[in-house]
């Protein structure tokens, strides 16, 4: 690709973005930080050209940076955002408001759009997780993460957020009302940075933007007040830590109920309660630590049948970020060595060992990608975790799931 020409294109919506998110900023910000009872502080980079790096609690953490800076960031984006609804398609795909992270594209490609960005004096900003976090502590960090910041040849911004978890879980089917709190935490010199190694530079990220929410709240408690505080906690939660079996937890308003009795409550100080005194895991991050070494146990211990299936599953291909809708009526088999998507008499085998990646998409979809890098997109009408399947994978594999 001509480098020239590529910055052309790359800077060509750049003037419009930024006179843009000015205007929202000015107009449009103070009322939904209001809303969002979000408070951000103010920060003027001392660099024109940077890469902002920040931990992702909410889908709400690009507008708290570009708050918080008083500029426009051209941010790398999942590309299910451009499946939201049309106006997101324009604004972030046509107008090339974002980077787009397409899943089944090498992460190369993903690189070197980034360093072209940079190359024509635009600020990039990434979240390192890779997507919001599922129970509220910042998730694993890419190894190359630390590579691109360093070959980027400019500085880098740690910015860090607390209570955006809180506010709105990943897993929860609406909101709550409570604060949040976001600012930059550091500024790096491209001169400082050229010091250290890519592990000094990875071990920077992690410690300036790691939060543990329910450890924060334990220190700082507030309160997270709405209805239906516990619906759709079946889509983290998937083994219960009383009877130890899988799927057979169940949201409803308040409460979360597994079918051997199992009750709790979830409370505005955002942990689990019982009456019946019989909490083993007060918040969802220490339950879903446990149930991972314990669906790794599961899994590792399985014989060659079905280790667990779901029906009525939605499969799709996504061909040029549109998913073509093969089924609504799909059965997720999954097996020691491969998924099963079974539809009448027609069965996609997909072997564990030749996927190239398996992954959340939002709250619970699911996404494999196959060896032809084939996309597919598993969702479900009922609440149900996508997450135990990535894990399945990851431990199937021989791997850690971090």
């Amino acid at each position: 690709m001509d480098k020239p020409k590529s910055r052309k294109r790359i800077r060509r919506y750049y003037g419009t973005a930024k006179r843009f998110i000015k205007v929202m900023i000015a107009v449009v910000a103070p009322k939904l930080m209001k809303n969002l009872h979000a408070t951000v502080e103010p920060y003027t980079p001392k660099h024109e050209t940077f890469i902002i790096i920040g931990n992702h609690t909410d889908i709400y953490d690009p507008g708290y940076q570009m708050i918080a800076l008083n500029r426009y960031i051209r941010f790398v984006a999942a590309d299910f955002l451009l499946r939201l609804n049309p106006i997101a398609k324009f604004l972030l795909g046509t107008l090339e408001g974002v980077i787009v992270k397409e899943r089944n594209k090498s992460s190369d490609m993903l690189v070197e759009e980034i360093l072209e960005n940079l190359r024509a004096d635009i600020p990039v900003g990434l979240h390192a997780e890779g997507m919001v976090t599922t129970n509220g502590e910042t998730g694993y960090i890419s190894p190359n993460t630390g590579k691109l910041v360093k070959d980027s040849g400019v500085a880098l911004i740690t910015f860090r957020t607390v209570g955006g978890y809180l506010r709105k879980p990943r897993w929860a089917h609406v909101g709550r009302n409570g604060p949040v709190h976001g600012k930059v935490v550091n500024e790096y010199s491209p001169e400082e940075l050229s010091r250290y190694s890519v592990d000094e530079i990875n071990e920077i990220i992690k410690r300036d933007i790691y939060v543990n929410a329910y450890e924060e709240q334990r220190k700082n408690p507030h309160t997270y007040s709405g209805e239906k505080l516990a619906e759709y906690a079946e889509r983290l939660l998937y083994v219960c830590p009383k009877c130890h079996q899988v799927d057979t937890l169940h949201s409803k308003d308040d409460e979360f109920t597994c079918e051997c009795g199992y009750t709790l409550t979830q409370g505005e100080d955002a942990f689990w309660h019982s009456d019946k005194n019989e909490v083993i895991f007060d918040n969802v991050l220490d339950w879903d630590k446990w149930q991972r070494k314990e669906w790794k146990n599961i899994l590792l211990s399985a014989d060659d049948g079905v280790i667990l299936s779901e029906e009525e599953q939605t499969v799709s291909i996504v061909i040029n970020n549109e998913p073509h809708t093969l089924s609504e009526h799909t059965t997720i088999n999954l097996y020691k060595d491969r998924f099963e998507l079974v539809e009448e008499e027609n069965t996609i085998v997909l072997k564990h060992d030749k996927l190239k990646r398996v992954q959340n998409a939002s709250s619970q979809n699911l996404v494999i990608i196959d060896e032809d890098s084939t996309y597919y997109l598993l969702s479900s009408k009922r609440p149900r975790s996508s997450d135990k399947y990535v894990a399945a994978w990851y431990y199937l594999t021989g791997r850690d799931y971090k």
